[in-house]
């Protein structure tokens, strides 16, 4: 009986979630979007050159600025920001949105990642104009709660303080969708080992991480993020090579089934609608490019840059690559025929990769370790996130820990056999925490839409005129 009324509970919340994902969310993020393109003349994409140069070309080049005692470099900083969106979502989230809505639902997903480059550059922006130095680490901090209290006064205090409570409560879930799928990957390998104990060790190393602090967690992203991410998009992109006369194919599916419902399909696809397509992309590319939800301003703002409009146009650059990844999963998927094998999640990225190498084993020891380290950083940067809403409310220590030892044992309850086999409870519970944060957000980005202009506008004067 109690567990029936959990369930009911949960079910009730992830109708919640598929509403707010379907016309609502729909339509406020593109309202917030198009305010945000006008009120800055397009500058995401007037100066889309200019971002990348000088935020990822810089860093190639070798000339981005390091670390200092009051600041992570901007690299780091991208870094740790996409430990928390380059995750199992760019994996096994691609995959399920596939799996439920069908090829349209890429197209759903490229729209999140336009629509998501100016909001999480406002973001950005806004994190690190209303950032503080922290009195006991010396060193820069910021968020929402930050630029709501400061940029629109403590009369709304109260939207911070619900912010805050809310991702201190829904973020217990999503390093748990992590490590669930970890388990998920490393068994699919090894038949023998238990999901629990993947779940226990997993946990572990998480702590370890987080009790190194930011300096810990930034050095870690800086390592793990870069090379996982050229070998896993270096893997799909010899599958398209290895399969490129179907290119053109490809997108004519992504096309026609994002306008034209695909109860057509073969196999063990089960025939998705538009609004299908629609819900479950859209929601998935936000969720893994994480723009709207406000928490990626925490990682920026600890960055030591001397304008906030250089440290948002990491975030464009964060929003590109988190897309760039999501695609050459879904292309994977697409142009090996596995969208349509019945599979989900992890096991159909691998099944795609298996296919389109021609080498199951390999396939799966490349997705089991992409899903490892993409998964645990993730999950990591989560938990420190959820740690800074909690500080937010209290500085003891004994309630961090206490903090982080909840998210540990949600993570091991995770890999319970149950939730193994039933992985779409905890994406679609993800997806509901997701949208209300990203409510939460929009509003005081709406609220705080002409520093933003400012912002922009006095970069430009600064830095780029006659450069457009």
């Amino acid at each position: 009986m109690v567990i029936d009324g959990i369930m009911s509970v949960i079910n009730k919340y992830i109708e919640l979630g598929d509403f707010l994902w379907e016309i609502p969310m729909l339509i406020f993020l593109t309202i917030v979007a198009l305010m945000y393109t006008v009120g800055t003349r397009g500058f995401q994409f007037r100066y889309f050159g200019h971002s990348i140069s000088s935020t990822l070309g810089r860093q190639i080049r070798g000339t981005a600025a390091g670390t200092t005692k009051k600041g992570i470099s901007s690299f780091q900083a991208l870094c740790m920001a996409l430990c928390n969106t380059l995750g199992v979502g760019n994996i096994a989230g691609v995959a399920v949105s596939i799996a439920l809505g069908g090829p349209g639902a890429v197209f759903w997903l490229w729209l999140a990642g336009i629509l998501g480059l100016i909001i999480k550059y406002g973001e950005i922006a806004l994190g690190v104009k209303y950032r503080e130095v922290d009195p006991e680490t010396g060193m820069y901090r910021g968020g929402l709660m930050w630029y709501v209290e400061k940029g629109l006064g403590r009369r709304f205090k109260w939207l911070a303080v619900f912010y805050a409570a809310t991702y201190v409560v829904s973020n217990l879930n999503a390093p748990a969708v992590q490590v669930n799928t970890i388990a998920s990957s490393v068994t699919t390998c090894f038949t023998h080992v238990p999901p629990m104990l993947v779940g226990v060790v997993t946990s572990g190393l998480m702590g370890v991480v987080l009790l190194g602090g930011l300096k810990r967690i930034s050095k870690v992203a800086e390592r793990i993020v870069p090379f996982m991410s050229v070998a896993y998009m270096a893997i799909v992109v010899l599958i398209l090579l290895l399969n490129f006369t179907k290119i053109p194919y490809i997108f004519q599916l992504i096309f026609k089934y994002a306008v034209t419902d695909a109860k057509a399909a073969a196999g063990g696809f089960g025939g998705a609608t538009v609004s299908m397509a629609a819900r479950y992309g859209f929601a998935r590319g936000f969720y893994s490019n994480g723009a709207g939800m406000g928490d990626t301003a925490f990682s920026h703002a600890s960055s030591d840059v001397d304008h906030p409009a250089k440290q948002g146009m990491w975030g464009i650059s964060e929003v590109l690559i988190d897309t760039i990844i999501c695609t050459c999963t879904a292309f994977a998927i697409l142009i090996t025929g596995s969208w349509e094998s019945g599979e989900s999640g992890a096991a159909l990225t691998t099944q795609a990769i298996a296919r389109g190498l021609k080498a199951p084993v390999l396939a799966n020891l490349f997705v089991m370790a992409a899903v490892i380290f993409f998964a645990l950083t993730t999950a990591v940067m989560c938990a420190y996130y959820g740690e800074i809403c909690l500080r937010y409310f209290t500085k003891s220590k004994i309630a961090s820990n206490i903090y982080r030892l909840l998210i540990c044992l949600m993570a091991v309850f995770s890999t319970n056999p149950v939730f193994v086999e039933r992985v779409d409870i905890l994406w679609r519970v993800g997806d509901s925490n997701v949208a209300i944060l990203i409510m939460l957000s929009l509003v005081v980005l709406v609220l705080l839409r002409k520093d933003v202009y400012a912002i922009t506008r006095d970069y430009e004067n600064k830095y780029l005129k006659g450069k457009q």
